[in-house]
């Protein structure tokens, strides 16, 4: 499996991202560049830039039809982008940076998570992205002195907005009533992202405890837990074969200091039913920051803290493995 490597960005990667079709994909970086390419060949499409001064992106979604893509930025403010001429639609500003972004089913709205700024937490703005106002039609602030929440995503249907922290929390929301409905802690340590699967019926999450575990998306109840050596970034499940995929690595700021074997940056494979490790992928020499399987489930992007996106296209053998 040789894979495709993509020089696009000249910083640390923050989320990669397929279109619903696996066709398309999309990329973001701590300097404030979102870049697209095709997912088969790697061949790049062009690049998302707004007139004002750059600032980390941290994360971007693109809704079914892919014409509309959204992004996280640390300069307080959420974009809509037209994705076939790259312009922005809208930017929904807020008052502070912007952690995550998630665009509902159908497009009508769009969750914003903020971070936390002095005595105020982490907040998940909705917007309406038909209505011409700058203001969410709806806050949901997340509870005092909870640590800082990483991720906000629709869950199926837009009933429910799914949370997760820097605590070791993940928590399921009613948006209808703005109250939270399940919570979990069963991490020891900060779960960093977290990834549905293609039917959106489980949902899998990355820890800073050295671990992943798949939930239930409607009880998050868990389901099935897989231990690692090294800080999990992300993880993701496949949506052909009975795999997850998981990614991460000695912290950013000891990585000068270690070679890329000892530091641990390989993307995991793990069964996902017998919870055993069954390969690695080497290749980046830094942290795993951001991993996707395609929607096809025959192939995979992961992009590191060295600036590299890697895209993996699985050879015949693969499909082969039990």
């Amino acid at each position: 499996m040789r894979p495709i490597l993509l020089k696009g960005h000249d910083g640390p990667l923050t989320c990669v991202k397929y279109n619903k079709d696996g066709d398309l994909l999309f990329t973001s970086c701590r300097r404030g560049k979102i870049c697209l390419w095709y997912s088969d060949d790697g061949e790049r499409i062009g690049t998302f830039k707004h007139s004002g001064p750059s600032a980390a992106v941290m994360y971007v979604d693109v809704n079914f039809h892919c014409n509309r893509m959204a992004s996280a930025s640390m300069d307080q403010a959420a974009r809509i982008w037209d994705v076939e001429t790259g312009k922005v639609l809208r930017e929904l500003k807020t008052e502070s940076g912007v952690r995550c972004v998630s665009l509902a089913l159908g497009d009508k709205r769009v969750a914003v998570l903020t971070d936390p700024w002095g005595d105020n937490p982490s907040v998940v703005n909705i917007f309406d992205t038909e209505s011409n106002s700058d203001e969410p039609i709806q806050k949901i602030p997340m509870d005092f002195g909870v640590p800082r929440t990483n991720r906000a995503l629709w869950g199926p249907l837009n009933k429910r907005i799914i949370t997760c922290t820097d605590g070791g929390g993940l928590l399921s929301w009613d948006v209808e009533k703005g109250e939270c409905i399940e919570e979990r802690a069963d991490h020891e340590g900060g779960i960093t992202d977290f990834t549905f699967a293609l039917d959106q019926m489980t949902l899998i999450t990355a820890s800073q405890d050295m671990s992943a575990t798949l939930y239930d998306t409607t009880t998050l109840e868990p389901i099935k837990s897989y231990k690692a050596d090294r800080p999990i970034n992300s993880a993701g499940i496949s949506p052909l074969m009975d795999h997850i995929v998981m990614g991460g690595g000695q912290s950013a700021e000891k990585v000068t200091t270690t070679a890329g074997r000892s530091g641990k940056f390989q993307a995991l494979f793990y069964h996902k039913i017998y919870e055993t490790e069954i390969g690695n992928v080497k290749g980046h020499f830094g942290p795993v920051n951001s991993l996707m399987f395609n929607p096809d489930g025959r192939s995979f992007t992961s992009g590191g803290e060295d600036g590299y996106v890697r895209v993996h296209h699985f050879d015949p053998e693969y499909f082969s493995l039990e």
